[in-house]
């Protein structure tokens, strides 16, 4: 009871967050689209933290925390309001073919898509990487590196993508050492490096990462202060083993929107980078799963 009346406190004063978000940050590069809220009365529904889409934006797979992928047909009006069709789910099985019990092993949170289609997925309950053909289909394990056991609980990757040259990167949701650093690895062969090394606002935590048509990656982050969730999006260049030529895309205050977790970048119809995320609702009534779109107002 205690534990629902908590749920029900920290709903309330989400409520509020939503009557009063305000953007917030210096001049943005990204333009809001639209927004789309997405319900369906199943009980694998909910709790996104991964997203890709296909190169024109058409075909979405998400993928939830409590081990589902959604495939689906994303079908947009003038390119701006939008419908979720064609929905398909399957489990996310493990190596054996079977479907977790625990909740903690099927903590699925970080989805790539490699270069050959098969999908990449990290977790965080019990930290590990797998890759998985095509959804349905069974886990086949990938390298893991001692280094990363240093992630704690629930704060391994949660943001995992892919550059044009097929490598995976990620970057572990909470701070491996120092508190004002992110940690950025990269799959090299067999082993996983550390890469890069980012400066962190202690008010996000970096979730969901994608790179763009142009090369830049893009990463999204967010935020929790007890009231709603802020987020926000920057985009880096990348030279060899740097990082640089950061660009704020856009910052919005609290209650602008949901738990944003996953995000997909692709060039639309009329040339233009779009910015694609969708939110963990955390299976929570009060909460919402939306999918957001923006498009770059200016090149980064």
């Amino acid at each position: 009871m205690y534990k629902r009346l908590a749920v029900a406190v920290i709903a309330g004063l989400f409520f509020v967050g939503l009557q009063t978000g305000r953007a917030s940050g210096p001049a943005q590069h990204a333009q809001l689209l639209s927004v789309t809220r997405w319900q369906i009365p199943e009980g694998w529904f909910g709790g996104y933290s991964g997203l890709v889409l296909s190169e024109d934006g058409k075909e979405m797979i998400a993928l939830s925390d409590r081990g589902h992928f959604v495939k689906a047909t994303l079908t947009r009006s003038k390119m701006t309001s939008m419908r979720v069709e064609n929905v398909h789910a399957y489990k996310v099985l493990n190596s054996g073919g079977e479907f977790e019990r625990k909740t903690g092993l099927r903590d699925s949170e970080g989805l790539a898509r490699q270069t050959d289609g098969q999908l990449v997925v990290s977790f965080e309950g019990s930290h590990r990487i797998e890759r998985f053909r095509q959804p349905g289909e069974s886990a086949q394990r990938m390298p893991w590196s001692r280094a990363l056991n240093a992630m704690v609980l629930n704060g391994g990757f949660e943001g995992i993508a892919k550059d044009a040259e097929g490598r995976l990167y990620a970057f572990p949701e909470l701070p491996i050492g120092a508190d004002d650093r992110m940690h950025g690895f990269r799959l090299e062969g067999n082993v996983w490096r550390q890469r890069f090394i980012l400066k962190r606002d202690k008010q996000f935590q970096p979730v969901g990462m994608d790179f763009g048509p142009d090369g830049r990656l893009y990463l999204l982050e967010r935020g929790f202060n007890g009231l709603g969730f802020r987020t926000r999006v920057r985009s880096f260049a990348m030279s060899g083993d740097r990082l640089h030529d950061e660009k704020l895309l856009f910052h919005k205050g609290v209650g602008v929107h949901d738990n944003l977790e996953g995000l997909s970048v692709w060039r639309d119809e009329l040339g233009r980078i779009r910015l694609t995320m969708i939110s963990d609702d955390n299976f929570r009534l009060l909460q919402r799963t939306e999918i957001v779109e923006y498009v770059l107002t200016k090149t980064p």
